[in-house]
């Protein structure tokens, strides 16, 4: 298998208590934001929260985001909608592959990440606005939980032959 972070990259709800540098969380950012975007928009924005308050009330949001409380960092990516065209049929690959990049580059730098969804849930979109005060053309994509890992994890191929065809399925 290759030895890469796209090969490592796993999902790490656990994480010590050690902090993650300014300088760590700008790579993580940089990398987000070196991802494509229809018409090259760049439609994203984000607040980085380390604030242990917000960190909290953000893991109480729903059943699934509970291991937030535990990290370090959270990234809240949100998308302006003023920087997309008016079909807005695209913002949400632009913004996935922000939130990928994100992912893959925590783990380049050893930073466990979990990806924690947001869009296109009303209840969770209205939490976090309401929360942070986010005017209206500014939405909640998603929130990236950061922390180090509390154990090393094991790369396992998920290739599968079978879901490849070639030329027509």
């Amino acid at each position: 298998m290759e030895n890469n972070s796209i090969f490592k990259r796993k999902s790490i709800r656990k994480y010590l208590d050690k902090d993650i540098s300014d300088d760590d969380i700008k790579t993580i950012l940089s990398a987000g934001m070196q991802a494509p975007s229809a018409f090259n928009t760049q439609p994203w924005t984000f607040i980085v929260v380390s604030d242990k308050e917000l960190i909290s009330k953000l893991s109480n949001m729903s059943k699934y985001s509970k291991c937030a409380a535990y990290a370090n960092r959270l990234i809240l990516t949100m998308v302006d909608l003023e920087k997309v065209p008016l079909t807005r049929a695209w913002f949400t690959q632009d913004m996935s592959a922000c939130t990928e990049n994100i992912l893959i580059e925590a783990t380049e730098l050893g930073i466990g990440s979990v990806w924690l969804g947001l869009y296109p849930d009303s209840k969770r979109i209205e939490f976090v606005s309401n929360l942070f005060d986010l005017p209206k053309n500014i939405v909640p994509f998603s929130l990236v939980a950061l922390g180090y890992p509390t154990m090393e994890y094991e790369s396992e191929s998920r290739y599968d032959e079978s879901k490849v065809h070639y030329n027509g399925f």
